[in-house]
């Protein structure tokens, strides 16, 4: 399970590479931070389910993280290539905070759940 992330990660980054190197309206940009958004992704559910937090944040974390990734390449894949007043992008870099914050809040919260 652990290596199928990694494997279906990169492949995702490579497909998403060629369709932007193939389609002449997405932006270099566009597909650039699509692939960062899809590398980032991949890692962080790399990370929950290698982590030692329990069982149940692990599920529940990782079908969030499925979900807030997908919106997060979205935004990232149709944002306008000026970066001044760019919503998409705020949103973005906000769910992958918010992502970040909640495997902080996991890992605390499991250490202090104590299996009998």
């Amino acid at each position: 399970m652990k290596q199928i992330i990694l494997i279906i990660g990169t492949i995702l980054v490579i497909f998403n590479t060629l369709i932007g190197l193939v389609v002449v309206d997405y932006t270099v940009m566009n597909f650039l931070l699509a692939d960062l958004s899809l590398a980032l992704s991949a890692g962080i559910l790399y990370f929950v389910v290698c982590s030692r937090m329990a069982d149940g944040y692990k599920i529940g974390l990782t079908l969030f993280f499925l979900f807030t990734g997908i919106v997060r390449f979205l935004c990232v894949a149709f944002i306008s290539s000026v970066l001044e007043n760019n919503v998409l992008l705020l949103v973005a870099v906000g769910i992958l905070l918010f992502e970040l914050a909640c495997v902080a809040t996991a890992l605390f919260a499991s250490k202090k759940v104590t299996v009998q």
